[in-house]
């Protein structure tokens, strides 16, 4: 759908936020990854925006109540949709000591739908062990999106505390959706190192869609030395492994990514990688040869690849 695996998951995110699939966003996919962001940024402003004074009445209302009366009324009058338009218009810490009170199954509910803008405060006074449960919901009902907007404005308590009851696949799937390729950088480096091969291990064993996210998750990070720890991790797999994650970065447009990760692998780990018999394939080569002519580290991938200029 997109011309990267970043872009396609830009186009999933519109997608959501105008409450329709992917096939029906396919209007933006020239754009990049930057421009579609954009576009639903915009999209997101307009909905939360409209009817906000409505909202802001009913906030208003809120704190005059005693807290445990408006939880009775939530949870009897307001869906979890209308509960996060409010929440969004209450003071945070209001609006998390009636989040501390509500069941998770309704928190989680109400996350998909909370104001991003205003998340942060929010979840930053919500019990931790409540923001965990929250967690573990959206995960169990594949909430990824929202998962990895709510990375965006977790603390790095959060995330250390996330990251210890949360699966590697789960990790790898909420890092597809990550808003920010710095917060995302700054959440994979407080990981520790047996985590992160776990992470990856997990990526190369599993299905096309989670060794694509691997890749993704590789080409977004902004810290030249992580990735390169995470690419040389991916590089002492089997002939085999390789082989399948060069035909998955083929199959999905992650060409890129994958020479990204080739890019910021220690020599050892290139010569490793750029060994494998099938880079003889003339079809692979093809796809490389296209990829790296455009790509952002181009010079020093043309070394790589093509040291004798056979690509």
């Amino acid at each position: 759908m997109g011309r990267d695996l970043a872009s396609a998951a830009e186009l999933v995110k519109l997608a959501g936020a105008l409450g329709t699939t992917p096939e029906r966003v396919t209007f933006a996919a020239a754009l990049d990854r930057d421009a579609i962001r954009q576009l639903r940024q915009r999209v997101v402003d307009a909905l939360y925006d409209e009817h906000r004074a409505v909202f802001q009445r009913v906030a208003a209302i809120t704190g005059v109540l005693p807290t445990p009366l408006n939880v009775r009324i939530t949870l009897r009058a307001f869906s979890p949709l209308l509960a996060a338009r409010v929440a969004g218009e209450m003071p945070p810490d209001r609006a998390a000591e009636l989040a501390n009170r509500m069941p998770v199954s309704y928190l989680a509910e109400g996350c998909v739908h909370l104001d991003p803008r205003r998340a942060g405060p929010l979840i930053s006074r919500i019990d931790p062990e409540r923001v965990l449960a929250v967690v573990r919901e959206l995960v169990r009902r594949g909430e990824f999106i929202t998962l990895g907007r709510l990375l965006d404005v977790a603390s790095e308590r959060v995330v250390r505390d996330v990251a210890a009851v949360v699966c590697d696949e789960a990790l790898l799937r909420i890092g597809l959706y990550a808003e920010s390729d710095a917060r995302l950088t700054r959440a994979v480096a407080v990981l520790p190192a047996e985590r992160l091969r776990g992470i990856v291990a997990c990526a190369l064993a599993g299905p096309s869609d989670l060794r694509s996210a691997g890749l993704a998750l590789i080409g977004r990070l902004d810290d030249d030395r992580l990735r390169g720890r995470l690419a040389d991790y991916a590089a002492e797999a089997d002939d085999e492994t390789l082989t399948t994650l060069l035909r998955t970065a083929i199959d999905d447009g992650a060409v890129g990514e994958l020479l990204t990760a080739v890019a910021a692998m220690s020599p050892h780990a290139q010569r490793r990688v750029l060994a494998l018999p099938a880079l003889a394939e003339p079809d692979v080569r093809r796809h490389l040869a296209k990829a790296a002519a455009t790509h952002p580290l181009r010079t020093r991938l043309a070394t790589l690849l093509a040291p004798d200029g056979s690509y």
